[in-house]
């Protein structure tokens, strides 16, 4: 049998962008929203600012009072913050106001209290840059009103609920949460809680993908257990995560082995297989499929493999399950200080970690994919292109941070 060629990096992740599905929004309370991703646009209910504000602590003014940066005016009272003055400023007085109060009619500049002096009702005023709206955070310089100040697929963060808070926006339309099942796939593989027999290994995986999915706050990550390689329990179980499920990462069991029964058991179920194999390293075996608007991933079961297959495949999906504008891989641009050589076609993801304070990085040395160990004092991969088979220290990388 002719063996079918290995997708590149850039056609499988097109692949899993354009397969997967938007989960439905739900409207949810201002404070809960944080870390939700935004379905409708939150628009200004009114201009920002909404009146003409004092930027500091000072005394409302005309500026056509001042000759040469001073003046001698009458004060009439002071004016806080919440409050509004009812007439209006003319020639000759002035306002002592506070920051954030609207400044009085008549008045265009506000002199800051530090260039001033007081001698009873008389204020004498020295500031040789007044001119027309000094200090003055003019009304709806932030914004118009029913401008669009949050736009759909936005990540919600705390800044932007001080922008939602502002214009009302007490309740906000976002993603609903997206539920994923994690099943460890192996008769190797035990708990963490069990001592192992000369044979085994502990299911390091699960722990790794339910901790990396805490870490996403739109997700919510269930651990399904670890299943023996026995074809008829495992269809059992995955028949469950998938049906109770957005999408279902199984680890192990993807690539050629006598016992790699997932993709025969996901076919079974008629998960639709939309690529096996990339033309990348780690994680080659990866496997990807759909059924309806449920996401299959089958993970090589090496833990480096695991951590770029996630990476690079899932959690680009999480983000446009979820609506999110851009839902490529984050990427950074550095210099290298240490040389890297592959000696293979295939784009190559290493495992890296920052150097310099973060303003390079370098590869970490490793014992290949299994090697979790090394994995652990990573902060992502350097992306080789499939063309190079050397990139000098110096040069400047692609570089995936795990994080977000």
């Amino acid at each position: 049998m002719k063996k079918r060629p290995l997708i590149p990096h850039e056609t499988a992740l097109s692949l899993v962008l354009k397969n997967v599905s938007m989960v439905g929004a739900e409207t949810v309370g201002l404070l809960n929203a944080a870390g939700r991703v935004l379905r409708k646009n939150v628009k200004a209910d009114r201009s920002l600012p909404p009146f003409n504000r004092s930027a500091m602590d000072g005394y409302a003014v005309k500026s056509s009072d001042f000759k040469n940066g001073r003046a001698n005016l009458v004060c009439f009272g002071v004016l806080k913050a919440g409050n509004e003055w009812k007439g209006k400023v003319t020639t000759g007085m002035c306002v002592k106001i506070m920051t954030g109060a609207p400044v009085p009619s008549g008045a265009d500049a506000v002199v800051m209290v530090e260039k001033s002096g007081v001698s009873g009702e008389m204020v004498h005023l020295n500031d040789p840059g007044v001119k027309p709206w000094s200090n003055i955070h003019k009304k709806g310089a932030d914004t118009d009103k029913g401008a669009a100040l949050i736009k759909p697929g936005t990540l919600l963060a705390p800044g932007h609920m001080a922008v939602a808070a502002s214009v009302g926006a007490a309740k906000l339309s976002v993603s609903r949460v997206i539920k994923v099942a994690v099943v460890a796939s192996g008769t190797e593989l035990i708990s963490v809680s069990r001592k192992p027999k000369p044979s085994q290994i502990r299911d390091s995986n699960s722990p790794f993908l339910i901790s990396r999915l805490k870490g996403i706050s739109w997700v919510k990550g269930t651990f399904m257990g670890i299943v023996r390689d026995e074809p008829r329990r495992f269809k059992a179980i995955l028949k469950k995560a998938i049906r109770e499920n957005d999408v279902v990462l199984i680890t192990g069991g993807v690539s050629m082995g006598d016992a790699d029964y997932t993709p025969i058991v996901l076919e079974e179920l008629k998960v639709k297989n939309v690529f096996h194999k990339a033309s990348i390293k780690p994680g080659k075996p990866i496997w990807f499929g759909v059924t309806g608007k449920k996401a299959v991933f089958g993970l090589p079961g090496n833990p480096v493999s695991v951590a770029v297959t996630f990476s690079e495949f899932v959690k680009p999906a999480f983000k446009r399950m979820a609506g999110i504008s851009d839902p490529a891989p984050r990427k950074l641009i550095l210099p290298l200080s240490e040389g890297i050589r592959k000696k293979h076609d295939r784009k190559e993801f290493r495992i890296a970690a920052f150097t310099n304070g973060g303003g390079s990085v370098a590869a970490i040395k490793h014992q290949g994919s299994g090697d979790f160990v090394s994995a652990s004092k990573s902060d992502g991969v350097i992306v080789i292109p499939s063309d190079r088979a050397e990139i000098k220290a110096g040069e400047t990388v692609e570089f995936h941070p795990w994080e977000l």
